[in-house]
């Protein structure tokens, strides 16, 4: 497998960038991660398989 292009790592950054700032959001008090309620989940099932995989767009070509 190649190592990762610099776009990848860019993206790998401004993610992790993202997952700090709620941890430190949830850490200070203003923002609360809550679980879903049974109605919630009713409306707004899992989606599984709906998202093509990774590179599924390369292959089809």
């Amino acid at each position: 497998m190649p190592p990762p292009g610099p776009q990848q790592i860019r993206q790998q950054e401004k993610h992790e960038e993202k997952l700090k700032d709620i941890k430190e959001q949830v850490a200070q008090g203003k923002l609360v991660i809550r679980q879903m309620t049974a109605e919630e989940r009713k409306r707004f099932p899992p989606q599984q398989g709906t998202r093509p995989g990774k590179g599924a767009s390369r292959r089809a070509r």
